[in-house]
């Protein structure tokens, strides 16, 4: 449970922090470096903890240092701020489009929660599963694109910076949920997997809240 808290601080909170005490002590510009810095220190302590950068985390961290460059360039607030919506509609589309090619890159993801091997990764069930968890992603990263403009849009920064971290969370961690369910489910009744395993409610929270930590803000 600490560790789980810790994550959710450290990983969703803190940025949002960092960016508001920096824009208003310091600046937009000052901001916007601060929270790139905190993305690269944790993009640098996943690669120490894994011993390498994925795909997620690589991908991560290269929208950060575009969207700082974007706002740096342009000094636009509301540009800087609306920028992961974007990325949302990104990685929705990249996770379905890989799955409908049927090299899902949910399946990555699922690889660091469990085993899957070659024969479990060439079967009907595995594809059609991971199709389904993908068109998941594409409606949630859609929603909470949305979601986010719509924030932005209509309140006041102080007020849009807690309500868009807030509003991420059900999204995020329902999600995560199901990447580690439905699959081994489905896995699990084509005989696949003797023993379906799955992660305790504050790992998927802590999991979510690494994977997103980034792109906060």
């Amino acid at each position: 449970m600490r560790d789980g808290g810790i994550g959710l601080v450290l990983g969703s909170l803190l940025p949002v922090a960092l960016f508001y005490v920096g824009y208003r002590t310091l600046g937009f510009s000052a901001a916007v470096v601060i929270v790139l810095t905190w993305s690269a220190l944790v993009f640098g302590w996943h690669y120490k903890r894994t011993k390498g950068a994925d795909v997620f985390s690589a991908t991560t961290f290269s929208f950060a240092c575009v969207k700082a460059a974007a706002g740096l360039a342009s000094q636009n607030t509301w540009l800087y701020l609306a920028w992961p919506s974007l990325e949302n509609l990104v990685y929705g589309t990249a996770f379905f489009g890989s799955a409908v090619l049927g090299k899902p890159l949910l399946a990555l993801y699922a690889q660091r929660l469990y085993p899957i091997t070659r024969e479990v990764r060439a079967s009907d069930t595995f594809r059609q599963a991971f199709l389904v968890v993908s068109a998941a992603w594409l409606v949630g990263h859609g929603l909470r694109a949305v979601v986010r403009l719509y924030l932005l849009a209509h309140l006041p920064l102080e007020v849009y910076l807690i309500a868009d971290t807030v509003a991420g969370w059900p999204i995020n961690i329902s999600l995560v949920a199901l990447t580690t369910w439905y699959p081994l489910r489905q896995l699990h009744r084509a005989g696949y997997m003797a023993q379906a395993v799955a992660l305790e409610p504050l790992d998927s929270v802590e999991l979510a809240v690494e994977e997103s930590a980034p792109t906060t803000v």
